[in-house]
């Protein structure tokens, strides 16, 4: 399949992330109670120009009324009616905005000294940070109410603490609102939607489907722990045309790059580091499957 990946997102003075997450804290995957622990935790946000807003709030209410009677855009609400995410998704295409996220496949941390909820949240805090700050140290970030939501209470903190205006202004990053509109609830369902192209709790064969109606949107997709980047470069099938030697070589100095390179504060690198990040979460759905039993 030929696949053409636009990754380019266009930068103004300011651009706004519209904050969301899925998953939950549960790191005790033995215990089988009315919480199941999620073996996934999805940090998602939807990132546009402060131009482009109005426009794109327009195009999500045009969405809730007519998928959801003029109510909260709610993923919940879909479940798993897959036919009518697809609809979704194509309307919400319409709105300008291009799509972050980061995946942490909890099952692997428990090895990592993050066992407990408390660290466990700090890595995330910090994850999320530095990844959004990487690719846009400009940057107004918006979440929903937070009432008990720990994870975003506790981001919230973690951003104020360690992003400080200077007398130099050099960059402006923070959180700058806090509101419960379509935008933030697109965020939600955005993660939602990923959570059922990984997550074993939810996980779908609608999965290829969903992401090639969210391939378009794609800013950046990060994978967490590194050792899951190296298992999703699928395998071809052999033929006269492929060198197992030269494709095994080819997808090692790809990740000595992103190593490399994620931090990198020039404009054409980031955009180098954000399509091989997207590359990498295309190609990895398609044998999901075949790598789960190796996570586990």
């Amino acid at each position: 399949m030929k696949t053409i990946i636009s990754t380019k997102f266009k930068t103004m003075q300011q651009t706004v992330a519209f904050l969301s997450e899925w998953g939950n804290d549960a790191l005790d995957f033995s215990k089988r109670g009315v919480e199941v622990p999620t073996t996934h935790f999805i940090v998602t946000a939807i990132i546009l120009d402060k131009g482009d807003i109005p426009f794109a709030k327009r195009v999500i209410e045009a969405v809730r009324v007519r998928h959801f009677s003029g109510g909260i855009l709610d993923s919940e609400l879909t479940g798993n009616n897959h036919e009518k995410r697809k609809e979704i998704l194509e309307d919400i295409d319409e709105a300008p905005f291009k799509v972050f996220s980061v995946i942490v496949d909890k099952r692997q941390l428990i090895g990592e000294g993050l066992r407990y909820k408390g660290s466990f949240y700090k890595f995330l805090h910090s994850l999320a940070d530095r990844e959004l700050f990487r690719l846009l140290p400009n940057l107004d970030l918006v979440s929903a109410p937070i009432g008990d939501n720990t994870f975003m209470k506790g981001f919230v903190k973690y951003v104020e603490q360690n992003h400080i205006p200077n007398l130099f202004n050099e960059s402006s990053f923070g959180f700058t609102g806090i509101e419960n509109d379509g935008l933030v609830q697109v965020a939600g369902y955005i993660a939602d939607t990923l959570a059922r192209c990984y997550d074993e709790t939810v996980i779908t064969d609608q999965r290829v489907e969903f992401i090639e109606l969210l391939r378009r949107k794609l800013l950046s997709v990060q994978y967490f722990p590194d050792t899951f980047r190296t298992s999703i470069a699928p395998a071809p099938s052999a033929g006269e045309n492929f060198n197992e030697t030269l494709a095994t070589l080819s997808t090692n100095l790809a990740n000595d790059f992103l190593h490399r390179k994620s931090l990198s504060p020039v404009p054409q690198v980031k955009d180098q580091v954000a399509a091989w990040d997207t590359c990498y979460f295309i190609s990895g759905i398609s044998i999901l499957p075949d790598i789960s039993p190796a996570l586990n």
